[in-house]
Formats: C-alpha cells, structure tokens, sequence
C-alpha cells in the first residue's frame, strides 16, 4: 500500500471535529435580530437573556424559543441540539387573550 493511500485511509478514520463556537441568531415576529456566539457546550440561556436585554420593548419571560419547531429551553447546549454556525432560533411572544367571547 502506497504512503497516500494510507494517509486517506487514516483521515478517513478519524472522526469528524466539532466547532468550539457557534453563532447563533435570534429572530421574532417583528423582524428584530440578535447575535449571539457561544461554545457548543454553554447553555441556551445565554443566548435567550442576551436576546431579552437586546431587544426593547420585550419583557423577560414574554414568550417562547423554537429551533427547528422544538421549543429550546436555557439549560439545553447547542451541542445537544445539533446547531450548526449560522442557525436561527425562533421568538415568538404570548399572546393574551384571543378566546371565543360567551355572550351572556
């Protein structure tokens, strides 16, 4: 076996390396964006309260995250969600009210 062959056949073999960091973004209904670069490690809920103290106008805790239409929660890693450099996460505020009024 030829040195070339072997060294494909050892890169090959080795498994692929993951990104320390990866840049996530937040975007709502209203088209704001935040950015926000963390290790593939680190919690979710850096990149969540960055995205509540960034944006004016929303309160803490006024709404729902969603990445790839599963809800993300502070204490889950990018990692475990399989993020990759780039992706977005979703906000979506609660909305109040909306019921079908009884008439009386």
């Amino acid at each position: 076996m030829s040195s070339s062959a072997r060294d494909e056949e050892e890169e090959d073999s080795k498994p692929a390396v993951a990104p320390l960091f990866v840049t996530l973004k937040v975007v709502d209904q209203k088209q704001n964006l935040v950015r926000h670069t963390i290790r593939t490690t680190d919690k979710l809920q850096a990149v969540l309260d960055m995205y509540y103290s960034k944006v004016p106008g929303v309160e803490y805790g006024s709404g729902t995250f969603h990445f790839d239409a599963v809800r993300v929660v502070g204490w889950r890693t990018p990692a475990e969600l399989e993020m990759e450099d780039g992706d977005v996460i979703d906000f979506f505020e609660r909305q109040e009210g909306g019921g079908l009024a009884l008439a009386a």
